[in-house]
């Protein structure tokens, strides 16, 4: 959301100009909980906001950006509920034309299984009503659809040129600080790591070590937690006729251990993963994956997850009249930022089974082994965009008997440009459908090691164009999960003691209505409506709904 406005030059070689984000969000929430008759039933709330950057240009091998952010809730007067925060700053550069830096915040990624931010829960069903609010969150915690995670430290990386079969091979460095010392029991905490990649006319292999560790002596606190990854990758492109066949691998270990911690163990493992894809045009697409990853495998910046589901939300926080905690629902992870994390932390993160039971921590998800299969199509016309997926695993070792729990999944995902196939058409008729079933079993020897869980969500969206920049955008989700799990209980070094029995009866459904206006690209209007049911009669929660009426506008200059 961060455009350019144009440049002042204050001479030939320097250059300022600015460039930000604005916004405004009203929301009216109406709460609808049966007997409750003490959480308040309706709620207004509302902010306006403005993300104003200046950018300069020095030379040109130096480059600045600051950005201030300027929010004002709605309900202060006269300033009183005005903020100021520093959102973002950094600097980068270029020495001598071969070296390549950046200082302050910065967005960075290696590899899925070394530092990689893994999109959160009910991400793959993108519908342009759902990303009106989306695209809010995702800007404020800056989330990019590269998957990369913002941190504040500093970046190298330069690149050498052969000639020959060599082409060239390149060198990536970074540390972030990940977290301050309190100078007591807390000590400075900082994730560093690199890559190499070795690309010649046939190949690429690379090489990728990243580390978090707490740097003895800023605190007395002489304990410093350690977890090496290292892996390896390697990619191959070759093309026959009209197919294109990619092959791409990656395979590493990681250890986490805590020195001078008499209590800390070392865990060790491995994983592997290979993926095979033929691809003909821009029109077909095939992929076979396999992947195994121990159940000791740990990787700090790979394994964390966006949510944190042990949060509470910021919409009606407890409800009914025993005020009990609301779970987090489909409209709770579109729009609330206040759930989402941006600091990377050691271990294992609590998940929900219920949304995601299959590859919760993404493809570095531990002890996990088995096959993915995914296939898209477009056609010529681009009537109809398709993907379709099928996941097959297993656990690698079973936990808390030898029975191995079993995963499988769909996913199925349909865009239909309707309006290509009307002749003289000049407004967008769009519909888009996607579905995906889970299923995790076991039998185990004893009848209380069984488990059986199952969900699906369904998604219909429309897309109509009513007038010149004027659209109807629509999207109606079903979430139902049923059935039970038994979920790991892990201590301090992220091992497991203990089970925790899980069951649920869930469904929820959720309508968005929303009116779109876009004076041009960077600006738009939307009023949105959206209601969502919820019901588990597993949970203590009563069953409730909330409809939902909003006006945002954003914009980009």
């Amino acid at each position: 959301m961060i455009g350019t406005s144009g440049s002042i030059s204050f001479a030939q070689d320097r250059k300022v100009w600015a460039s930000g984000a604005a916004r405004s969000v009203f929301l009216q929430n109406d709460l609808d909980a049966g007997n409750d008759s003490v959480t308040a039933r309706k709620l207004n709330s509302g902010h306006a906001m403005v993300d104003l950057a200046v950018n300069a240009k020095p030379n040109d091998q130096t480059y600045l950006h600051a950005m201030v952010r300027i929010r004002n809730d709605f309900g202060g007067f006269w300033g009183s509920g005005i903020t100021f925060d520093m959102r973002q700053l950094y600097l980068k550069g270029l020495i001598k034309d071969a070296v390549r830096y950046q200082v302050g915040d910065i967005n960075y990624k290696l590899t899925p299984y070394t530092f990689f931010n893994h999109s959160e829960e009910l991400s793959s069903h993108r519908a342009e009503a759902l990303d009106i609010y989306r695209d809010l969150t995702r800007y404020d915690l800056f989330y990019t659809e590269d998957n990369t995670w913002r941190q504040q430290g500093a970046a190298v990386d330069f690149g050498l040129d052969f000639p020959g079969y060599v082409k060239g091979m390149e060198f990536n460095m970074f540390v972030f600080r990940n977290r301050p010392t309190d100078f007591g029991n807390q000590s400075e905490r900082i994730f560093f790591g690199g890559n190499t990649t070795l690309q010649t006319q046939h190949f690429t292999l690379g090489g990728n070590y990243v580390d978090i560790t707490d740097l003895v002596g800023t605190s007395q606190n002489d304990q410093s937690l350690h977890n090496p990854v290292v892996t390896a990758n390697a990619s191959i492109e070759h093309e026959v006729n009209d197919f294109q066949f990619m092959f791409r691998s990656e395979s590493g270990i990681s250890q986490m251990y805590t020195l001078n911690d008499p209590l800390s163990g070392t865990l060790r493992d491995y994983f592997y993963d290979a993926k095979l894809n033929v691809s003909k045009g821009k029109n077909v697409s095939v992929g076979v994956n396999y992947l195994n990853v121990g159940a000791d495998f740990r990787s700090v910046g790979a394994q964390n997850k966006r949510v944190n589901f042990e949060a509470q939300n910021l919409l009606y926080t407890r409800i009914g009249n025993e005020q009990v905690p609301r779970p987090i629902t489909q409209l709770d992870l579109i729009q609330d930022a206040s759930l989402y994390r941006q600091q990377l932390r050691p271990g294992l993160q609590m998940f929900a089974p219920q949304y995601d039971n299959i590859l919760p921590f993404g493809t570095a998800t531990p002890n996990r082994k088995g096959l993915i299969l995914d296939a898209e199509y477009t056609s010529n016309d681009r009537f109809i965009q398709a993907k379709a997926g099928y996941k097959m695993l297993s656990e690698v070792v079973g936990q808390g008997t030898e029975n191995l729990r079993t995963f499988n999944s769909i996913d199925v995902a349909v865009d239909l440009g309707i309006d290509t196939l009307i002749p003289n058409m000049k407004r967008t008729l769009e519909l888009s459908l996607a579905l995906t079933t889970q299923q995790t079993s076991r039998d185990a020897e004893i009848m209380e090691g069984d488990i059986d869980l199952a969900s699906l969500i369904a998604d219909i969206g429309l897309k109509i164009g009513i007038i010149e920049n004027m659209d109807l955008v629509g999207n109606y989700r079903v979430i139902n999960s049923s059935g039970n799990d038994l979920l790991a209980v892990r201590d301090v070094y992220t091992e497991v003691v203990d089970f925790q029995e899980f069951s649920t009866d869930m469904q929820q459904d959720m309508l968005t209505l929303a009116l779109r206006y876009h004076f041009d690209n960077n600006n738009a209007l939307n009023a949105v409506w959206q209601t969502l049911n919820f019901k588990d009669s597993m949970a203590e929660v009563p069953d409730y709904s909330v409809q939902q009426f909003g006006i945002v506008y954003s914009m980009k200059f």
